[in-house]
């Protein structure tokens, strides 16, 4: 069973996302609610939600403003507290974003990250896997989702 359901949720939440309606329901849910070990994690997700929130709106200084706010988030959240969620969370939008956005330059260091510590988390296995996956089906090279697909989700 889920130590914390609103961790849980959010992570079902973030898969499902189709809309904007569903980032603002992410953004929503209050992170302080949550167990203190899971509160920065569910604020990463939010982070990267508003990230995508430039996905779904028009205008193209809103898309700017929606991925920089998120993106500055993602980044302050990992640089107070390095995790394995919030580093894939950071991977997933550096590996979707146009180049142009220049948000790339530390894909190789997360892989790295990933690959040294993601057997470790304590992250159920099945999470583990959707999160590789979810990498791999974003990435546009093929070396980099030979590289994915590689990451150990489990101590053998």
């Amino acid at each position: 069973m889920e130590k914390d359901i609103i961790l849980h949720n959010i992570r079902s939440a973030f898969q499902e996302i189709n809309s904007q309606e569903d980032i603002e329901s992410i953004n929503r849910i209050r992170a302080e609610e949550a167990e203190y070990d899971n509160q920065n994690v569910i604020r990463a997700y939010q982070a990267a939600a508003t990230c995508m929130k430039a996905e779904y709106v028009f205008s193209p200084v809103s898309k700017l403003k929606y991925f920089n706010k998120g993106k500055k988030k993602l980044e302050t959240l990992i640089e107070n507290d390095k995790s394995v969620e919030k580093v894939y969370l950071r991977l997933l939008i550096q590996l979707n974003v146009p180049r142009h956005l220049n948000y790339h330059q530390e894909i190789n260091e997360d892989i790295v990250f990933l690959e040294n510590h993601l057997a470790d988390a304590r992250i159920d296995l099945s999470y583990k896997r959707i999160m590789i996956k979810n990498l791999v089906s974003v990435a546009d090279k093929r070396e980099i989702r030979d590289i994915l697909e590689q990451i150990k989700v489990e101590n053998s």
